[in-house]
């Protein structure tokens, strides 16, 4: 899968409906896509895919792009694809102002992993995914709901990553 997000930042003044474009410095909404959570799309993908995603950072601000449960390879920056020997890993990526940066990994942990700016005011304020989070949570009950539309769908768990730790351990 490839999944292509543009990075936004917006001033709306309260109680308007758009963006104030005369505004340069002093934004309030930080988007995906221009998307404000809880609007943004999950980027759904099947486990053992490839999944690439590329950010393009069109904002005043950089922004370190996290994405939980995972660590990716950074394989771009700024459009070519970099040497095999210059690609690293790594589970956050600054996205600077202006450019491009592309990380690759393959899905295979199941269930909801959060991605969004790791800068704690761009993400309370719309910089994040449609993701719930679960923890603490029953999660058999909306399990089945959701996996009447994604059948392979299967959720993180009540206590996050504890669960699979517990279940990699009585493999062994």
């Amino acid at each position: 899968r490839d999944f292509a997000i543009m990075l936004h930042e917006w001033f709306i003044p309260i109680g308007a409906k758009t963006p104030d474009p005369m505004v340069m410095l002093d934004f309030n909404y930080f988007t995906f896509n221009s998307t404000l959570f809880p609007k943004t799309a999950p980027l759904v993908v099947k486990k053992g895919q490839k999944v690439r995603l590329r950010f393009g950072n069109l904002s005043m601000d950089s922004h370190p792009i996290h994405l939980h449960g995972y660590e990716f390879t950074h394989v771009a920056a700024g459009g070519p694809r970099m040497p095999r020997t210059a690609q690293y890993e790594l589970n956050t990526i600054n996205v600077p102002v202006g450019a491009t940066e592309t990380v690759e990994f393959i899905a295979d942990a199941p269930g909801d992993w959060a991605l969004h700016c790791h800068k704690s005011h761009h993400v309370m304020n719309g910089m994040e995914h449609k993701i719930p989070n679960l923890i603490g949570t029953n999660p058999s009950i909306t399990e089945k709901e959701i996996q009447e539309f994604f059948p392979d769908y299967m959720p993180m768990g009540s206590t996050g990553m504890g669960e699979m730790f517990e279940m990699s351990h009585m493999m062994q």
